[in-house]
C-alpha cells in the first residue's frame, strides 16, 4: 500500500464545552495537538495532513510548526451537533477539489498525544485487509 494515497484529516474544533481550549492546552510545554502531529510528520507529507477547524489560534500554533491550515471549517459544521463524519467527509471534498485525490482517509484526533507508529501501522493493516474499509 503506497503511503502517497493518504490523507490524514484531524477534526480540530475550537469550542469545547468540558475543557475549555482543549486542542491547544500545553502538555510538556507544546499544545496537545502538537503530539499527534509531529508523529504524523514523521510518516507523511505536510500535504497529507489537513486540519479542519473554526479556530484562529489553533491555526496560528499549527502554522507555527510547519502544517499549512488551507481553510477555517464554516460555522454551520462548528457546533455541538455536528458529527465527525460530516467534519471529515467536508474537508476531503475541499481537499479533493482544491489539492488532490485520495484513496485513503485516516482521522486521527487532537487529542491523541500517545499516537505512535504502531497505531498508524495498525491503520494500514486493517486498509489492507479489509476491501471493504475507506477510511480509519
Amino acid at each position: 500500500m503506497k503511503i502517497n494515497n493518504f490523507l490524514i484529516i484531524i477534526p480540530a474544533r475550537g469550542g469545547s464545552k468540558r475543557i475549555l481550549r482543549k486542542n491547544i492546552k500545553e502538555i510538556c510545554g507544546q499544545p496537545m495537538i502538537y503530539w499527534p502531529l509531529m508523529e504524523l510528520s514523521k510518516y507523511f507529507r505536510s500535504d497529507q495532513i489537513l486540519i479542519s477547524t473554526d479556530d484562529q489560534e489553533l491555526i496560528s500554533k499549527v502554522e507555527q510548526k510547519g502544517i499549512k491550515v488551507p481553510f477555517v471549517r464554516p460555522k454551520n459544521l462548528s457546533d455541538d451537533f455536528t458529527g465527525t463524519m460530516e467534519v471529515v467527509h467536508h474537508a476531503l471534498n475541499w481537499h479533493e477539489e482544491n489539492l488532490f485525490l485520495v484513496d485513503f482517509v485516516l482521522i486521527v484526533y487532537p487529542t491523541a498525544v500517545l499516537l505512535d507508529y504502531n497505531d498508524i501501522k495498525s491503520s494500514f493493516d486493517t486498509l489492507s485487509r479489509d476491501t471493504e474499509c475507506d477510511f480509519v
